[in-house]
């Protein structure tokens, strides 16, 4: 089999690519170099070769899979998959940018960026009151620029066919990861599912960064999974790089990033053994997010704005984050339980774990279970002990429902292995 598929090897071209260029846009406004056409398209082109090269490293001398012909219930999937692909290619090119969070924080950062040519070296100062969330990472407004740029305006209506590319991205993606470990059918039916979710489709469309983000931080732990069973290094590579993307497109990518070191680091003492490019992973990835964090804090910036230190002792805040646990897992509750949303996903998700609870701890499924659980771990903790200048209520309320787009691709691998494990079938 080969170590990377043509659909997967398309999908992170486009979302490793753009999320590179934009690293390097940043650099270019470092240099004093303004956005062009020349300047960006040199640049990309370099990028764009080095992910081609990642992923056909080890693409050598492996003979093609040998598929069956389509059966009625695959043809079924296929067309359901690509109804919802192009509806929402459709929904998005029907309306410009009109979503809140897509104009005030994203859009009309890009416009600026756009007219400047470059991120001005006093963006986070002079900008501070004029810009919503100043602090927020970069790479979605980049990527808007990059667009104007390379169309030679603004264009609130095109720009937007940036966000069903990423969802066409993860699709692709996570049918050829499921593809490593089921059959062609039972792949299909999975995709199916994850591509079918309301919250994601919609998601596809407002102009928002949650979709994007849930490709990068979804892809690199499912990269990370493929090197603790398969040992490739271009998966601990890719893990690396999006990883880092994740960091670069929302500030949860933090988090995100500790819980793939933390997944390496307790497969390596639950197996007794270790591996010194796991360890380098994991050091650079705790590395990678005290660096970013130290940046901010050059910049006189907080990791996020809505948030502000609460004036009350440790003791206290963690008192309180207790008394607030009840109210954050009835949210959760509603999530999990909300078929409007979500389809039936949560609800197979809680009665895997309840089912299957023995089969979830195995050693080929526990990394997976273990970054689930501690993503959980992760936002629930920042509900018990941040504040809200809006209120701890309004913050749960208003995020709880974009949190869990951000790890839903994982719990659908996650169901995935579970159900090989079981030795279902469709």
């Amino acid at each position: 089999m080969k170590t990377f598929f043509l659909a997967e090897k398309i999908a992170l071209t486009y979302c490793v690519g753009i999320g590179l260029l934009t690293l390097e846009m940043a650099a270019l406004s470092l240099l004093g170099i303004k956005f062009s056409i020349v300047s960006l398209t040199v640049c990309i082109a370099l990028l764009i070769a080095a992910v081609l090269w990642v992923t056909h490293r080890s693409d050598r001398s492996r003979a093609p899979l040998k598929e069956q012909p389509l059966s009625r219930l695959e043809k079924f999937f296929i067309l359901g998959i690509s109804f919802e692909v192009l509806y929402a290619f459709f929904r998005t090119l029907i309306m410009p940018m009109e979503s809140y969070d897509g104009i005030a924080i994203y859009a009309l950062k890009s416009k600026i960026f756009y007219l400047a040519r470059s991120i001005p070296h006093d963006f986070f100062s002079s900008f501070r009151d004029i810009v919503p969330h100043v602090e927020y990472p970069l790479l979605i407004p980049l990527a808007e620029t990059a667009f104007y740029t390379f169309l030679g305006s603004v264009n609130d209506l095109l720009v937007k066919i940036i966000f069903p590319l990423y969802y066409l991205s993860l699709i692709m993606v996570f049918y050829s990861v499921s593809r490593r470990f089921i059959s062609r059918r039972q792949s299909l039916l999975f995709t199916f599912f994850l591509a079918t979710i309301p919250q994601i489709t919609d998601f596809a469309t407002n102009g928002y960064a949650d979709l994007p983000f849930a490709f990068y931080c979804s892809a690199a732990i499912f990269y990370l999974y493929l090197w603790i069973t398969q040992k490739k290094d271009p998966f601990l590579i890719l893990s690396f790089i999006l990883s880092v993307l994740a960091v670069w497109t929302k500030s949860e990518g933090l988090m995100f990033a500790l819980v793939n070191a933390a997944v390496v680091i307790v497969y390596m003492a639950r197996e007794k053994s270790v591996y010194v490019k796991g360890c380098i992973y994991a050091a650079v990835m705790v590395a990678m997010a005290a660096s970013y964090m130290l940046i901010l804090r050059l910049l006189g910036l907080a990791v996020n704005s809505d948030f502000i230190h609460s004036q009350s002792s440790l003791p206290v805040r963690l008192i309180t984050g207790i008394e607030r646990i009840p109210a954050i897992l009835y949210e959760y509750q509603i999530q999990f339980f909300g078929p409007k949303r979500w389809n039936i996903i949560w609800i197979l998700f809680i009665a895997g774990f309840f089912i299957g609870f023995k089969r979830i701890f195995s050693k080929d499924m526990f990394p997976l279970t273990a970054a689930i659980i501690l993503i959980f771990l992760g936002y629930s903790a920042v509900y018990m002990l941040s504040s809200a200048p809006q209120g701890f209520g309004w913050h749960l309320s208003t995020s709880g429902s974009r949190l869990f787009i951000h790890f839903v691709p994982i719990v659908a691998l996650w169901l995935v292995l579970l159900f090989k494990k079981m030795e279902l079938d469709v």
